[in-house]
Parts: C-alpha cells; structure tokens; sequence
C-alpha cells in the first residue's frame, strides 16, 4: 500500500493512501476452504460483498487531516511523486467534489 504524510500551506498534517475496494473484500471475506459446499455453483453461497459505487470501483486516494477525512477518484497516476503543495491541491480538489 502506497501511502505519504503531508504537510499543507496552512500547517497541516495529512496522510494519504491508496484504497483497493477489492481488497478489502477479499480481508473481510471468510475463507471458503473452512466450510464445506452444498453444491458445486460457488455463487449460491452467501459472501460478503460490499456495494461500491461506480465512481469508486477502480479504487480511491484518501486523505485523513486532523478534521476532515476525504477521497478522490480515480487514483492520479504518479501521486507519490508529488510536492506537498501538490498533494494539497488534491486535498482542495477532493473537499470540492464532497
């Protein structure tokens, strides 16, 4: 998981990373291999999914300040890379579309 702290012009501090919703489906998820199966079809059995919308399916990146959680979608190529003054600017762009 790619993740950065950060500190804004205003002084303050946040953390992004990158979310894989299908990720954390698969962490939630029980292990199929510890029950065994009624029938042969997997997709009968009743498993965990989570309802993600559209916008969201590829992933997000999420910043968590000291007041404000938010995300942004879809993941900018390269963010790593960015000035904190960048990063920022994503923040302002994410807080826009909330």
């Amino acid at each position: 998981m790619n993740y950065r702290r950060f500190t804004d012009s205003a002084g303050h501090v946040w953390e992004a990373w990158e979310v894989d919703p299908w990720a954390v489906e698969r962490r939630l998820a029980s292990d199929r291999r510890d029950t065994p199966r009624d029938s042969l079809d997997r997709r009968r059995s009743d498993q965990f999914r989570l309802m993600i919308p559209n916008e969201l399916r590829d992933g997000w990146l999420a910043f968590q300040g000291q007041a404000a959680t938010l995300r942004l979608a879809p993941i900018p190529e390269g963010w790593m890379l960015l000035s904190d003054e960048q990063l920022s600017g994503l923040v302002a762009r994410s807080a826009h579309r909330k």
